[in-house]
């Protein structure tokens, strides 16, 4: 009974299960560098260290080529957990600025720093949580300090207040989602899909 009392304690009171930062390091590559709570329970926020089966976060969340743009937002799927049973959704804002604008702990040899903010979901509200993490994110590169990370734990105790308390209505679900690519990406096949969206 204790150990399940714990267990309640520990999981997140909404969808989101975690809030990370990826960066990208000009000797170490893409790294997480900042994670509430933290990706591996016991470590700090800032802890680097990823569960065995989330090893590909930092790629999926800032992938090969995010440098070609100012910013952009990037979906992915992570498997669970051991012990989990579901697949995890992530949302994952990138953004791109100048070196010379912002405050770094060492020194940086690139012209950019590139970063994204990511949201892990247990609930894939793609639209919804893209829309709630671009305005974070932009609020998050305006400091021009990364080491201010409370707007980024209050975004996590945010989501899962606004999104964990009551049912969520049809539109917020499906906030960003274009019935035309839907028609366009499936075509004939939309017919097949359509039962399965209204259940």
């Amino acid at each position: 009974p204790a150990s399940r009392a714990r267990e309640a304690a520990a999981a997140p009171a909404g969808p989101v299960l975690h809030i990370a930062v990826v960066g990208f390091h000009h000797k170490k590559g893409c790294q997480v560098e900042f994670s509430y709570p933290p990706l591996i329970p016991g470590e700090g926020h800032d802890s680097h260290s990823l569960p065995e089966e989330w090893k590909y976060l930092p790629f999926l969340a800032l992938p090969d080529g995010a440098h070609n743009y100012q910013e952009d937002t990037v979906f992915f799927h992570l498997p669970p957990r051991s012990g989990d049973r579901s697949t995890v959704y992530g949302v994952s804002c990138y953004r791109q600025i100048e070196a010379k604008v912002i405050i770094l702990p060492f020194r940086y040899y690139r012209e950019t720093v590139q970063k994204s903010v990511c949201v892990l979901s247990q609930l894939p509200l793609y639209g919804l949580l893209q829309a709630k993490l671009q305005l974070i994110t932009h609020a998050y590169f305006e400091e021009k300090d990364f080491s201010q990370i409370s707007i980024l734990k209050e975004l996590y105790e945010h989501m899962n207040s606004s999104l964990g308390g009551s049912p969520l209505e049809g539109s917020q679900v499906y906030l960003g989602l274009s019935p035309r690519d839907l028609v366009l990406q499936f075509r004939h096949k939309v017919h097949l899909l359509l039962p399965l969206l209204c259940f």
